[in-house]
């Protein structure tokens, strides 16, 4: 991640519990997280808020990640179908489909990084730019701003119309393909997941 880290977000004031188990013994322990009284005019309404805007970036960010991992599945599962395959149509259909697959993924995460300093010549997408929106979010004691919440409504519409064109391939074309592979005499691509 560029600018941007993946855990997850701070939790607000108030009562918690934390529970720790080894071997047959469970020792529990409540404790409380209160605000930094050293900070003026902060509620503990306004840090629920940051931690409630916090979470659901945070669990956009695991649908985009979750997302890419279910891409790269797919494709594998393709790759090793139709390096079986001496036909070259399904060849060919099976490469066109990776491709669609790759172009999806690529909007949701940059996939040509390798080194700390390839956002600079590829920049970064989807899930790195949520991924910095929390940190935006939890730099400081306040309520989020309106351009946060402003900007998480945009990412996350980016994000659902990515999801959408992925749940449209596996829907039509990986079942096309699929049609294809049981006529070469290979299993179907599972779209489980």
């Amino acid at each position: 991640m560029w600018a941007a880290s993946t855990r997850g977000p701070m939790a607000s004031p108030g009562r918690y519990q934390v529970r720790v188990t080894a071997g047959s013994i469970t020792k529990t322990q409540d404790f409380d997280i209160r605000r930094n009284a050293a900070v003026p005019g902060i509620t503990d309404a306004d840090l629920q808020a940051q931690f409630t805007l916090a979470r659901q970036i945070s669990d956009r960010v695991s649908d985009a990640n979750r997302a890419v991992i279910r891409i790269r599945e797919l494709k594998q599962q393709i790759t090793d179908r139709i390096d079986k395959v001496s036909d070259a149509s399904v060849k060919a259909a099976g490469k066109a489909l990776m491709d669609k697959f790759t172009d999806v993924e690529g909007e949701i995460y940059q996939h040509r990084l390798r080194s700390n300093q390839d956002p600079l010549n590829y920049p970064i997408r989807l899930n790195n730019k949520l991924a910095a929106l929390q940190g935006t979010v939890e730099s400081g004691d306040y309520r989020p701003t309106d351009q946060s919440y402003a900007v998480f409504k945009e990412l996350s519409g980016r994000l659902d119309k990515q999801l959408a064109r992925l749940d449209a391939l596996i829907t039509s074309d990986v079942a096309i393909l699929n049609k294809s592979l049981e006529g070469a005499g290979q299993p179907p691509v599972k779209i489980g997941g």
